[in-house]
């Protein structure tokens, strides 16, 4: 999977754990795996937007 497919996807499962998790606020339920899901996919958005500045960043002074 390329960058792009790889962000799109994460993006969904991020939707549908929100989803999850507005629903379990709703009925009153725990969402403490759902929270530490959300919170994983958000970490692995961060580094896959890090990842691809640092790519830049060293493509530009492998230049130089």
């Amino acid at each position: 999977m390329n960058k792009n497919n790889v962000e799109k996807a994460l993006r969904r499962e991020l939707k549908v754990v929100n989803e999850v998790i507005d629903a379990r606020i709703i009925r009153g339920f725990s969402y403490v795996q759902e929270s530490r899901r959300h919170r994983a996919i958000l970490s692995q958005l961060s580094n896959l937007k890090r990842s691809g500045n640092l790519q830049w960043f060293s493509r530009a002074f492998s230049i130089i």
